[in-house]
């Protein structure tokens, strides 16, 4: 795996320490849910099922992540690439079928694809983790664990088996998840494992990178 491709995933991490009822970091600006826009896609990547009632945790989405890394100066290399080239913001709203929920899965396949085999001990440098001091893994632990404390949930035990989903929105619609025919619903290859101390663990017990 080549070392741009380990930070896309930290990339469009989003470090969420606002109000429980809020969804989104940026929801009272982008809208319910922060869905895409009435003519626009969205690809994003969420905690599913953390609280025990099927619902979802925001983790981060494009093209949130692009905006914030033009904004921080980070190199566009990190993210997924259409064409052999990094993905764009106007991607985001060229359609062959205008707001078709059928295209905007497949292209959010064809993205978030590429994320699904990230590795949650990598450590880089990116948005989301511009001073490269924590894995993506312990990133994720400390999200899970604010989300769970606003939910009044049970902390001590961390997490076990912690699915990672990646969701498309079409034209303001809601999230749907991200699946083909052939993989059924896409998630990140590796679930999210934290102990009591709510830092990052291999779920199989091997070895991993536990800091930066």
């Amino acid at each position: 795996m080549s070392l741009i491709k380990t930070t896309v995933l930290t990339a469009i991490l989003v470090t969420f320490c606002g109000s429980s009822a809020r969804f989104c970091p940026r929801e009272r600006r982008q809208g319910f849910e922060c869905r895409a826009k009435a003519d626009k896609f969205k690809c994003g990547i969420f905690f599913e099922n953390l609280l025990g009632g099927r619902e979802l945790k925001w983790i981060g989405a494009l093209p949130d992540a692009i905006a914030r890394a033009e904004r921080s100066n980070v190199q566009d290399e990190i993210f997924p690439k259409v064409n052999g080239q990094p993905v764009q913001k106007s991607y985001f709203g060229q359609w062959s079928r205008k707001c078709d929920p059928t295209e905007a899965n497949a292209k959010c396949y064809l993205l978030m694809s590429q994320l699904a085999d990230d590795k949650l001990d990598s450590c880089k440098k990116t948005v989301g983790n511009l001073d490269g001091d924590d894995t993506i893994g312990n990133q994720l632990c400390d999200q899970a664990r604010r989300f769970l404390q606003q939910g009044k949930k049970d902390i001590s035990r961390g997490v076990r088996n912690q699915n990672l989903a990646f969701y498309s929105s079409t034209c303001q619609e809601e999230w749907t998840p991200v699946t083909s025919s052939q993989r059924g619903n896409l998630l990140v290859d590796e679930k999210l494992c934290c102990d009591n101390n709510w830092k990052y663990v291999k779920c199989n017990g091997g070895s991993f990178r536990k800091t930066c």
